[in-house]
């Protein structure tokens, strides 16, 4: 970033800053219902061929600070650093890419040197032969000081993905942070920076101190600067769209702004059908993305809207260079981008970290009457889960959605099975259940043929363990009326010594009771299922989310 661009636009926010200071004086704060806004800001919003758009940064600052001093609360999430990074590191812009033509420099400079020493041999006066010797000791030094440069290069185009993203964001880190400062004094307010990691995202004490945090940030009058910290979280999934729902809802915000690259969502590519409103279901319904420089793309975005959304926050998609668009955004009448509007009030402060600001391992979809069950305050059984995505551990948080429509956000909520069990559970019913467990158990305990080393000897023990003109669990499984009953057979009878050793150890961990019952019974080694009321009473109440996690959204629709 260029110093004398940098002063001359302190210059003029400072102007700015005179000018509306004179125009507003006396006449107090707003009389305007106090607003807290989040505002997210995307690389390909402030992306240009120099790096950063200074001049769109700058005006959304100076903009910041007019509706700061009418009252309103700020929030910035921002993108940028690695960007601004791989910018200060020359890998972007126009040294980027130069390390054929360095190479072709040092072979040039090594061809001439051959051609000066060349002439050197064939002198024979003194003062030649020195000053063929000066010139090689040049050519000599110039080669060294372009293999150095030439190394340099050549270490970031062979940089592991991880340092690749990782080195630039924490070159440019400082750097973003230290324009926002000059800026943002430039026009009279005090700003803070707050890095969020996913594991932030994933901790309700971290995200519950973060609210307090950005509370007692906002109460001061400071501007709270955001970004997901890419120094530590690389090549995550997690980005600053879903950062900027988890500051919303951790920061008690009524709206988000989401500023892009263009003014609002489209339904077609040619940016011509302008999309005015949307509801959550709808927003994440919408498939045409714009691409951009920045990790999301107007997909993310939609995504992220329709989250925030259900958890009662307005959201506003529109262009960083739209003319006076923070305080428009503000007003509710303006006609203003795209706007997903707020399915519910806001979220109870005991929902807030499963509803609106975990990181999501994972997807759930579940059928018609699960989700009716899951409206009236019921748990989420095992029947009711018809497909899983994603993989994740038990205590992980994931969406619930409608299989037939999987737009349609139902809720949230943590597992209390992993997703390796969860897949092959899903579906069955009680008793379904039971012999699906009853079988795996057999194939993990099972001495003698599965401890062989050959891979033939056991595949064929398990098969003989799983078949069901031996054992009555596999029968019922084999003949059950679901197609989900007959694929965990087959699930069972196909898989890995190595594989079963892991889905068995998984539930006894989860199912600890459980399957102390149907060890000791011992019954499922010949294919029975422990039949009696509090062993028939535990399958029925095996669930896939804990009942006191689950956030459940109102219909979107």
């Amino acid at each position: 970033m260029e110093p004398r661009r940098l002063a001359a636009t302190l210059d003029h926010l400072r102007w700015q800053r005179r000018r509306d200071t004179g125009r507003h004086h006396g006449h107090g704060a707003s009389a305007r219902t106090v607003t807290r806004q989040v505002i997210k800001l995307g690389s390909s919003s402030i992306a240009s061929g120099d790096g950063l758009a200074l001049d769109v940064i700058a005006g959304l600052v100076s903009q910041v600070a007019a509706v700061q001093r009418a009252g309103h609360e700020i929030i910035l999430v921002t993108s940028g650093a690695a960007r601004l990074g791989r910018r200060l590191l020359s890998f972007e812009g126009p040294t980027a890419g130069a390390v054929p033509a360095l190479r072709a420099l040092v072979s040039s400079v090594r061809s001439s040197m051959r051609e000066a020493a060349d002439l050197g041999q064939a002198a024979r006066d003194t003062a030649s032969g020195a000053a063929t010797a000066v010139t090689a000791g040049d050519y000599g030094r110039l080669i060294g000081s372009l293999q150095e440069t030439l190394r340099r290069y050549e270490s970031a185009e062979q940089m592991p993905q991880a340092i690749d993203v990782a080195l630039p964001a924490s070159v440019g880190q400082p750097a973003l942070m230290a324009m926002y400062r000059q800026l943002a004094a430039a026009v009279g307010i005090e700003v803070c920076q707050i890095l969020v990691s996913r594991s932030d995202l994933a901790s309700a004490r971290a995200m519950s101190d973060l609210g307090s945090l950005l509370n007692e940030a906002l109460g001061r009058g400071l501007l709270p600067v955001v970004n997901g910290n890419d120094a530590t979280d690389p090549v995550s999934a997690l980005d600053n769209d879903q950062v900027a729902v988890a500051i919303s809802v951790a920061a008690g915000a009524s709206r988000l702004l989401f500023l892009t690259d263009v003014r609002a969502a489209y339904r077609d590519l040619a940016f011509s059908d302008r999309i005015p409103r949307l509801t959550p279901d709808e927003a994440r319904a919408v498939r045409i993305t714009a691409g951009g420089a920045g990790r999301g793309g107007m997909g993310s975005k939609l995504d992220a809207a329709a989250r925030a959304a259900c958890c009662g926050i307005e959201c506003v998609i529109g262009s960083a260079r739209e003319p006076d668009v923070v305080a428009r955004s503000i007003n509710p009448r303006a006609r203003l981008g795209t706007v997903v509007r707020a399915a519910r009030s806001s979220l109870e402060p005991s929902q807030r970290w499963i509803g609106g600001m975990a990181y999501s391992a994972g997807s759930i979809y579940v059928n018609k009457d699960a989700e009716q069950s899951l409206r009236t305050g019921s748990t989420l059984f095992l029947s009711g889960v018809k497909r899983v995505d994603g993989e994740f551990s038990a205590g992980s948080v994931v969406e619930l959605l409608d299989v037939r429509h999987p737009e349609r956000l139902i809720g949230r909520g943590s597992v209390a099975l992993p997703s390796s069990i969860l897949r092959l559970l899903r579906a069955l019913s009680p008793q379904e259940v039971a012999c699906a467990i009853s079988i795996l158990l057999r194939l993990r305990h099972a001495p003698g043929p599965l401890a062989r080393t050959g891979a033939g000897d056991r595949a064929a023990a398990a098969a003989a363990l799983a078949d069901p003109g031996k054992f009555e669990d596999c029968r019922e499984l084999a003949a059950g009326s679901s197609t989900a009953s007959r694929e965990a057979l087959a699930q069972l009878a196909g898989s890995s010594a190595d594989r079963i050793g892991e889905l068995a150890d998984s539930f006894m961990l989860t199912q600890p009771q459980l399957c102390a019952v149907i060890l000791l019974d011992r019954g499922f080694m010949l294919g029975h299922v422990p039949g009696e009321p509090a062993a028939r009473r535990a399958f029925r109440n095996i669930h896939a989310v804990h009942r006191e996690s689950l956030v459940v959204y109102p219909p979107g629709r």
